[in-house]
């Protein structure tokens, strides 16, 4: 009796124990998913004149973070994603295959001591020889430090008038920026510091990401040629250019 009383009892420990572990398990995939649909939630969701005020915001971008996202083989295009979590503004870069996967992702918060309005005003004359880069796909990409203060100095005086048509396509607000791989290591090879994600509205008045390496809290404003460096703009938004959706 002792021997089948033992046997019960351990059989019973044996399931409480496998219930624990897989709550335990569905717990930590739950937050996980939570965390993730509450980043993305809260950012459609938001009163967005609350966040963006007409300030400059600047998200420094660490060259090991994107290698980090491209660190994968089936690498179809990187995303900069913005969301917001305990109240404050922030960015993911992600990169996903063809079908749509998440392969990785790196979380960016605002750096607010780092001002480039008057850093790229000095810059409004370089000229960046875009003749220099043969890949079309990085070509494209290429925005003029001229363009990137217009669209910074646009984003100074616009962003807190109208900022839900600004952020928004046809009634829906932009869920995502992209680029393609190939463009993220022609930023990696300048061999910045970090690069500089800040929001500018471009010529359609709508926003948009401006991307400029930094070195020593500076812009780079010359290559290892001796030419001027470049910015790089032209990210597709979601909506409307959604690939995959």
């Amino acid at each position: 009796m002792k021997i089948k009383h033992f046997t019960q009892a351990f059989i019973v420990f044996g399931l409480l124990l496998f219930v624990s572990c897989n709550e335990d398990e569905t717990t930590t995939e739950t937050t996980e998913q939570l965390t993730e649909d509450v980043f993305a939630k809260n950012w459609q969701e938001a009163d967005l004149s609350k966040f963006f005020t007409g300030a400059e915001m600047n998200y420094p971008i660490a060259t090991q973070q994107l290698k980090n996202v491209l660190n994968h083989k089936d690498v179809y295009q990187i995303r900069f994603v913005p969301g917001i979590l305990n109240n404050e503004l922030l960015v993911k870069v992600v990169s996903i295959d063809a079908t749509g996967k998440v392969l990785a992702e790196e979380l960016v918060k605002q750096f607010k001591d780092l001002t480039l309005q008057s850093q790229l005003e000095k810059l409004r004359t370089s000229n960046f020889d875009k003749e220099s880069i043969t890949d079309p796909l990085v070509s494209k990409h290429i925005l003029p430090f001229n363009d990137a203060a217009s669209y910074l100095n646009s984003w100074m005086q616009k962003s807190y008038l109208d900022i839900d048509e600004m952020t928004s396509y046809n009634g829906m607000r932009i869920r995502h920026f992209a680029l393609e791989p190939v463009v993220i290591k022609h930023m990696i090879a300048l061999e910045s510091d970090t690069i500089s994600l800040f929001w500018g509205i471009n010529q359609e008045n709508k926003l948009t990401t401006v991307f400029v390496p930094i070195s020593n809290n500076s812009i780079i404003a010359a290559t290892k040629n001796g030419g001027s460096g470049p910015a790089y703009d032209f990210t597709s938004p979601c909506p409307n250019l959604c690939d995959p959706d």
